[in-house]
């Protein structure tokens, strides 16, 4: 007997979580939400910072689709940064240190208040099918929800086991309750599952830190935020500044006497750690001729005197870590409130995924965040305002989101993870990305935002908010192709001033914004505009035309690729028809079962003359169907 009926719900409360569960209700879904602890709610368990390099982008593309995190980002920013400003317009990004309290306390107002949403405290520990199909949840409480469709955001929770040296223990995150019976269930379902494993830095008392000698890094002085829809904000207070400095001869000679002590090395956990935010050990271990690496002391929260230390993560055990900091510069006396671990957990093999984040053999299952073996909060966010998009899709019969590579960087971090799969924790990186320069931060709205419309989380006054928005941008392009400019010797003085090239001939603003050192500053300069423009706006603007062979060329390949994506393979294709197919293609497209031939030729292994020979079967399988008709 069910004690209540869902169209969906939604394990687990994190970042993931928290989107998904969102997302659904806010689409007319009737939801419930399962937490093993709401106090824990979008918890900020690592370092407590949103945005950077390719996540950043991914913030503002859940913006762009109607999601929360940049507003929960904007809401608690402690100190803010630009991060790559002398890289191109394509990698650059905002990186905010939050207050994880004030973070987590916005996601818990908006859930507490959304219509068509169950928040409940219970543990999910077994999912339930009929006929093959999602049927409902059985939880600790030995209550039955019934759904058509779960998403779940297991976190790091599922099966979670936290090691220090030679201790080891069952838990999730800084001490909470692990989940070892859904991780079970998962697999009497048949889904595959692996270990991973990530770690966290010790927290400091920053009143026994001395920060003499250390570098400082502040706030950008402009008002800035992540939301698209928001209003930017100063944030000049020193008491939030970030310290860099770096570890010790010292350090290095305590890890070299205690290493043999790291559960890495002992074989304790055998999971693959994340490689690009790696422990002190795996810097000590993987480039042993390193004395000394950079750290820094960020702050946690206005409301504590935590610090976290960056790049300084760590499983050894709580002696080694209390030696290991006092031998870091202005910590001789450094008190440590809270010690580093690392934690192994369960993760779902994604490449089991469809594009929807839906699983491949069992309707009505998706799955979101780290469960999926991504690591961040931002990945985390991304997977579930899409999986909650998409189960609410599925819930409605309506047709699902699917983003193109060239789409964002969420439909690349997507088709990574199902085409690819991953076998260490999943980070987004900018580099990932064939397409960046048409995935750039300041065209999220442009890229993504109609798709939020059309499903309804865009509502009239936002989307009215982006239409003005696009007609200045357009109106102002349009300007300055058509406003032309002449050779004088007061242009010459204010190019020479700007230390751009030389205007020689009469031409159109537009066209000398892409010479050398033209910047849209200097284009308002030699004729204003009569827009009061922003300056996301301005920056917009300016790529769009200094760039724009690039970008034309860009889109020229990516609609190459888009064709490739746009041919389906139906479910049931049969491979062993295709001749010459080599063995290794062969393998890989059985297991993997494209959905398209895009998908299939991102398969590692696979070759263009594989997906050609493809092609040419499903060719003459369309003529035959059409000829049957």
């Amino acid at each position: 007997m069910y004690q209540d009926s869902y169209d969906a719900i939604v394990i687990g409360g994190g970042h993931a979580g928290c989107e998904a569960a969102i997302a659904c209700s806010r689409l007319g879904i009737r939801t419930l939400m399962l937490n093993l602890s709401i106090d824990n709610t979008a918890l900020m368990p690592c370092n407590p910072s949103i945005g950077g390099p390719a996540k950043g982008h991914l913030v503002r593309e859940v913006s762009a689709l109607g999601g929360e995190q940049a507003r929960a980002a904007d809401e608690s920013t402690l100190m803010i940064r630009w991060l790559n400003t002398s890289k191109g317009a394509a990698v650059r990004a905002l990186r905010a240190q939050c207050d994880p309290f004030m973070y987590s306390t916005y996601y818990r107002k908006l859930l507490t208040a959304q219509t068509n949403l169950d928040i409940h405290q219970d543990e999910a520990i077994e999912i339930l099918t009929e006929s093959g199909k999602i049927s409902g949840v059985l939880t600790r409480h030995d209550s039955r929800y019934s759904a058509r469709a779960i998403v779940i955001c297991g976190g790091v929770y599922m099966a979670g086991r936290v090691f220090m040296g030679d201790v080891s223990f069952p838990s999730g995150p800084m001490g909470q309750q692990n989940s070892q019976k859904l991780a079970d269930s998962l697999s009497h379902l048949g889904i595959v599952t692996g270990k991973m494993r990530t770690d966290t830095t010790p927290r400091l008392n920053i009143n026994t830190i001395n920060f003499d000698g250390m570098t400082p890094q502040l706030s950008e002085n402009e008002p800035l935020c992540f939301d698209i829809f928001g209003e930017g904000k100063l944030y000049n207070d020193s008491d939030y500044a970030c310290w860099f400095s770096r570890t010790t001869e010292k350090t290095y000679e305590i890890l070299s006497r205690n290493i043999s002590r790291s559960p890495l090395v002992t074989g304790d956990v055998e999971a693959h750690g994340p490689r690009y935010c790696p422990s002190i050990e795996d810097k000590f271990l993987r480039f042993p001729d390193h004395i000394t690496h950079p750290i820094v002391f960020e702050p946690v929260s206005r409301s504590t005197d935590e610090v976290y230390v960056q790049n300084f993560s760590t499983s050894l055990p709580y002696d080694v870590q209390a030696e290991m900091i006092r031998s870091l510069h202005g910590c001789e006396n450094a008190k440590i409130i809270k010690p580093g671990y690392g934690i192994e957990y369960t993760y779902i093999l994604p490449n089991q995924l469809k594009h929807t984040l839906e699983n491949k053999n069992i309707p009505g299952l998706f799955c979101a965040g780290q469960v999926n073996g991504t690591s961040g909060y931002e990945e985390a966010a991304a997977q579930g305002l899409l999986a909650g998009i998409n189960a609410a899709m599925y819930v409605r019969d309506d047709e699902p989101i699917i983003l193109g590579r060239d789409e964002g960087y969420l439909g690349v971090l997507v088709d990574d993870l199902t085409t690819k799969n991953t076998d260490e924790p999943y980070r987004m990186l900018t580099g990932r990305c064939e397409h960046r320069l048409l995935l750039r931060w300041d065209n999220s709205a442009h890229r993504l935002s109609h798709y939020g419309r059309k499903i309804g989380l865009i509502d009239d006054s936002r989307w009215a908010f982006l239409e003005e928005k696009f007609s200045r941008e357009e109106e102002e392009i349009s300007r300055l192709k058509s406003a032309k400019i002449s050779p004088s010797a007061e242009i010459e003085s204010l190019c020479e001033s700007y230390g751009a090239e030389i205007l020689s001939e009469t031409m159109t603003l537009a066209e000398y914004m892409t010479h050398r050192g033209v910047t849209y500053e200097l284009a308002e300069k030699l004729s204003p505009s009569p827009e009061n423009l922003t300056h996301e706006e301005k920056s917009h603007i300016e790529t769009e035309i200094r760039y724009a062979g690039y970008l034309e060329r860009e889109k020229r390949v990516a609609n190459r690729m888009k064709n490739l994506d746009g041919a389906k393979i139906p479910d049931d294709f049969d491979y062993d028809s295709v001749k010459g197919l080599r063995a290794e293609s062969l393998q890989k497209l059985k297991r993997y079962r494209p959905e398209s031939l895009g998908h299939a030729l991102r398969i590692s292994g696979v070759t263009p003359v594989d997906v050609q020979l493809i092609s040419v079967i499903l060719s003459r399988n369309e003529r035959r169907m059409k000829n049957d008709n």
